[in-house]
Parts: structure tokens; sequence; C-alpha cells
């Protein structure tokens, strides 16, 4: 039975605001964590109220749009890629690894595996929205998590030790980083106040990962969604030569010298978290399920807690379409120039968003999570349907109109 405009509206807001909802209940709880939450093994996505707000967000999402899209959402598998649907075929075969150990951990492991499945589904309904909502709806979600950030240091305090409060720095960035990604998807001088804003937040507490993200982001959209230009190359020399100049600042700022941060810093700051993931792999070669993975055998890098979780063969292929969906992504923005400029300003955003998360990634301690605002956000961006530009909305004229404030 078709919709009336009625209905199809009410379900747009209901969709948008349980969204909106989930976003601040996946980052606002922590700002009552204590600092002995810093010392938790597992503290990533655990605890108290963050665990509750997680849930009752997740549970509002998907009723949501259950109710107010069911058939959009039964028809979300036969919209997704080849890559796509094999990733979902994959999570459900790794159901079978969940038959092992005692019962309460294989109902627990099951019933998250489901849910991962459940959620990439319904979040693809999402995309489905009409564009000017769909922007819009990114845009105030991106307000949200920067909101967030703003809300921490005003409780909290600036930061000590680069902790707010008790909010270890990266748990502390990544929603930063993801509100930066999302702001892309909308046009004007609030979207830009939000990423000058998360910028500046992230590097107070100096969080390498989102630092990079944040900029590998800028960089992929300025870089497909205008063509190149004078000013910009012009940029990009001032900035290669103030990059130099400022090398030891820069340095001091990622603190790649700092043997305080994790086990041995560098780069990565993680060397002897990888080993241990490594050996997990080693003494599991095809996996121990999802969920299943401890704080040590996750090796803090969301690449190999996948292979840890999902086997070698079952982790390296998620690995795999995850780049081919990032290449897919990258044809979607040169298809997208003929289009209308909106088409193409979420083409060349969702880009950017991949590619920025696909980095974040190594230092992130799960690629696939229901639990925090990087997870979610990599399953928005991955499990993107196919779609077609609706054929009354006018070509694109010209890639390098200016946007229009707001």
């Amino acid at each position: 039975m078709p919709m009336t405009a009625a209905s199809g509206r009410t379900g747009t807001m209901a969709i948008l605001m349980s969204f909106w909802a989930w976003c601040g209940l996946l980052c606002f709880p922590m700002i009552g964590l204590t600092e002995d939450y810093l010392d938790a093994p597992t503290a990533f996505g655990s605890g108290g109220a963050v665990l509750i707000g997680q849930t009752a967000g997740l549970v509002l999402f998907l009723t949501a749009v259950t109710l107010a899209r069911p058939f959009q959402l039964l028809a979300s598998l036969t919209r997704l890629s080849l890559a796509q649907a094999a990733i979902v075929v994959i999570i459900y075969l790794s159901l079978g690894l969940q038959l092992q150990g005692d019962e309460g951990s294989t109902f627990i492991g099951i019933f998250y595996t489901s849910l991962l499945m459940m959620t990439a589904l319904t979040l693809s309904v999402v995309w489905t929205l009409e564009p000017n909502d769909l922007e819009s709806g990114l845009g105030m979600a991106s307000i949200i998590f920067c909101v967030f950030g703003i809300s921490a240091l005003a409780v909290l305090g600036l930061p000590e030790n680069r902790n707010v409060g008790g909010i270890q720095p990266n748990l502390f960035a990544a929603p930063l980083l993801i509100a930066f990604i999302l702001s892309q998807f909308r046009p004007g001088l609030i979207s830009l106040a939000v990423r000058i804003a998360c910028f500046a937040m992230v590097a107070l507490v100096s969080s390498r990962f989102a630092l990079i993200g944040c900029i590998t982001a800028l960089l992929v959209y300025e870089l497909t969604y205008r063509p190149l230009s004078a000013w910009k190359l012009a940029a990009l020399v001032l900035v290669v030569v103030s990059g130099i100049i400022l090398w030891p600042q820069i340095a001091s700022m990622l603190a790649l010298d700092d043997p305080s941060r994790d086990a041995s810093s560098g780069f990565s700051g993680r060397d002897e978290y990888w080993y241990s993931a490594l050996a997990a792999i080693t003494d599991h070669p095809f996996g121990i399920g999802f969920k299943r993975a401890t704080a040590a055998e996750a090796g803090h890098n969301g690449y190999l807690k996948t292979v840890v979780e999902f086997g070698v063969v079952g982790g390296g292929l998620i690995i795999f379409l995850l780049a081919c969906t990032i290449a897919a992504a990258t044809l979607d923005v040169v298809k997208s120039a003929g289009r209308t400029l909106q088409d193409h300003r979420f083409a060349c955003a969702r880009l950017a968003g991949l590619v920025a998360l696909a980095f974040g990634a190594f230092f992130q301690p799960q690629l696939l999570s229901l639990g925090d605002a990087f997870g979610v956000s990599l399953l928005l961006l991955l499990f993107r349907p196919r779609t077609k530009p609706a054929p009354h909305r006018a070509p694109v004229t010209r890639l390098h109109a200016p946007a229009m404030p707001g």
C-alpha cells in the first residue's frame, strides 16, 4: 500500500529523530565516566551508563526504521552491491564460530552477530530518504557529536594528561572525527564551524588517528568535490612548505617520540598489542567469533580484531571487500560528476569518510561495532544501497558553485 505524503513525512522524521537520539546516546553518557574507567581492560564500549545509552539508542533506531519503513527494510538485501552482500553473507556464516564455549557465551555471540547484520541493513534505509532530508539528517548528527565535545570540556574541564575527565583521548576524539566527516555532507558556514571546532578539540587531546583522519577526509573531499584549481595548487604547496618548516611542532603534537604513549610510541604506539593479536590469529586461524576477542587478542586494531574474530579467510575477505567498496565509492564520485551538485557532494563526502575511517581502523579496537560512533558510522557509509538519481533533478552545470550558508 503506497504511503501518503503525511505518513511518509512522519516516518522520515521518526527515522531522523531516532538517528539523532542514537548519535547522542553513543557519546554523551561518556561525560559521566570516572577516572577509574581508564583502568578498565575493555573500556571501549563498556560500562554502566555508556552501555545503557548504546543499547537504548540502537533499540530506538531499529524500532523506528522497522515501523516507519518496513518495506524498504525488507528490500535492503536486493539493493546491496555484490561486495556489501558478500560481507553480510560472511557475517551470517560466522554464526557457526559461536558454537563453542558455554551456553551463555554462545547465546550472546549469536545475538550480537545477528544484531550486527540487522543494524547494517537498517542503516542502509537512511540512504533512501529524500536528498534534502538526508543532508539535514547527517548535518544535524555532526552538530550533535560536536556539541558532545564542547559539553565534555565545559563539564569536565581542559584535558589532564590528554584525558578529558574520565574519557580516554581516542574515546573523546572518535565522535569528533565522525562529526568532521558527516559535516561534509552539508554545505554552509555551520558545517565549516563544526569542522574547525572538531579539529581544534581533537588537537587539544592529541589524538593522532583522529587528527590524521580529519586531514585525510578534508583532502579527499576537496580534491574530488571541485576540479583542481590554481588556488588549490597554491594552497597545497603552502601546506607542504609549512609542514616542513613546522615539523618539530607537528611531531610534538602527534607525540611521535613520546615513550609514555602506550608500549612503544612511534607512529602506532601499539606494536606489542599487534604482536598479541598476531599470536591469537596463529592460535585460531579459523576465527573465534564476533565479540569473542579479549582486549589483548584484539590488538587495539580494527583489522587485526576482524581477522581474530572472523578468521584468516573470513576476516581477510571482509577487509578486501571494504577495499572494494572504497574503490566502488571512487567510481561513484566520477559518475556523480554528471548529476546534481548535491549528488556529487554526497559521493565525495562518503568517499572521504570511508578513506578516513579505513585509516582510523588501524588504531581503533573495532572495525565492525554497534557500540561507538566510529563503528556505527563505518556501517552507515559502508552499506549505502544502490540508488538512481531522481529524473526530475537538473544536472550539475558547474561543480565550483559556492555553497549556500547554513
